[in-house]
């Protein structure tokens, strides 16, 4: 789950935080964990709190490419 990321029509999200995480065990499993052991429990296989930029999911690369190669550089 964590892997593929949540799906924003699904779950109203477009990336994960832990309370987010948090909400969706007690609603698959209705074991209750607080942030903090979501937090421990992603890091013991490896996974890090790495901030990224999120995509808007109507975003095109193509024309954003385009907007760069004709937009004047400062």
């Amino acid at each position: 789950m964590v892997r593929e990321g949540p799906d924003p029509a699904a779950d109203g999200v477009v990336r994960w935080r832990r309370i987010d995480l948090q909400r969706r065990i007690k609603a698959r499993s209705g074991a209750a964990m607080d942030e903090r052991r979501v937090g421990k429990q992603l890091a013991a296989p490896g996974f890090r709190r790495l901030p990224v930029r999120p995509q808007h999911p109507k975003s095109d690369p193509a024309a954003q490419e385009a907007f760069r190669k004709t937009s004047p550089r400062p």
